[in-house]
């Protein structure tokens, strides 16, 4: 694509940009699709169970706390 300083680009160009990007895209198979789709539903279960050990550590270790100083 051509410019010149002032000009912007034409509709015409940006489309031609774009169909020419579009084309070197390449586009995972199904079975790398469903791969990595199963490894995000995976980390995600083990991220939350991980998040929810750490969420019910520090709650616990928080009530212990405010229970020795008779806060609650």
């Amino acid at each position: 694509m051509e410019k010149t300083t002032n000009s912007k680009p034409s509709f015409g160009a940006i489309v031609a940009d774009h169909k020419a990007e579009f084309k070197k895209i390449v586009w995972p198979s199904k079975d790398e699709t469903i791969k990595k789709t199963i490894i995000v539903i995976v980390v995600s279960l083990v991220m939350s169970v991980i998040v929810f050990g750490y969420d019910s550590v520090f709650t616990s270790g928080t009530n212990a706390i405010m229970k020795l100083l008779g806060l609650i």
